[in-house]
Parts: structure tokens; sequence; C-alpha cells
């Protein structure tokens, strides 16, 4: 197999990233960040970019020996409480103040990774508007258009992560 110049660069990656996905898909815009990540794995094996996903329901304790394996993690989640289309910003550890998994954060997940690894990856937060939790497995199109221009801005920013 020849492989250009291009595509070499392209997988001679400095960092191992992950892209976490989460929400249930089950419930409408709650699955964006599910929606994102198989989007944007199809683009990445596409255009040959090393790039690791990971896709769950909801944050658990056991995620933070997942991201010990990285240098960067990117979370994906939905929320209602956004004014723009999406937000992308970078995130640090913070301790956990209650007892029940369902409520785990990313900065959660990156405290753990820190206290019981020993590991810090830089981590970042991409959370992007959605507008109905129905029980339905098809995004708003509204929620849709936002997915999309998450999308491209990801992906303009990948080289920059690697």
């Amino acid at each position: 197999m020849i492989l250009t110049v291009k595509s070499l660069i392209k997988n001679l990656n400095k960092n191992k990233i992950l892209f976490y996905g989460y929400g249930n898909p089950g419930r409408q815009d709650d699955g964006l960040g599910i929606n994102f990540c198989e989007k944007l794995r199809n683009w990445a094996k596409k255009n040959h970019y090393k790039i690791d996903f990971d896709i769950n329901y909801q944050l658990n304790i056991e995620d933070s020996y997942e991201i010990s394996a990285y240098d960067k993690v990117i979370f994906i989640d939905s929320s209602k409480n956004l004014k723009k289309s999406f937000s992308f910003e970078k995130i640090k550890p913070v301790d956990i103040t209650y007892y029940t998994s369902h409520k785990m954060l990313p900065e959660n997940i990156l405290f753990l990774c820190k206290k019981l690894y020993n590991k810090t990856p830089e981590a970042y937060l991409l959370t992007i508007k959605g507008y109905s939790w129905n029980f339905k497995e098809k995004l708003t199109k509204k929620a849709n258009n936002n997915l999309k221009t998450a999308l491209n801005y990801i992906k303009k920013l990948i080289p920059k992560l690697l």
C-alpha cells in the first residue's frame, strides 16, 4: 500500500485523542453527544485521522480509567441551557460532592483520573444546544442544525488538537 505524504502526516499523531459522547438517543436531543461521535467517527475514518471514540448513556466512575490512557479528551453532551448553538470550553478537575453516579460531570471524571491514576489529560467539553427530550429516537430539526455547526467547528479544530 502506498501512503501519500498527506496521509502520513495525518497519522503521525503527537497526541492520543478520545471523543466521548454521552446521552440517551431514545430521548430526542439528549442523543446529540452520541450522534456527534458517530458522524465525526465516519468523517475521521474517511480522512485518515487516528482518533478514538466512545459513547454511553451517562458518565461513569470507570470512565476515569479509560481517559487516563489519553493525552486529550473531548466530552460531548447536549443542553437546553445554551444561548448559542454550541459551546466548547476547556475543563479542569472538580471534586465530587454528591453520592450518585447519575449526576457525574466530565470535570468529576477528570478529578477521579487525577486522584486514582495520577494523570490529567487535557480535557474539553463540547455542549450542543437541544430543544426536546421526549421519548423519540430522532433529533429535532433545530438540534440537528446545531450538531452540523458543531461538527464543522471541530473538523477545523482537529489538526490543531493532533
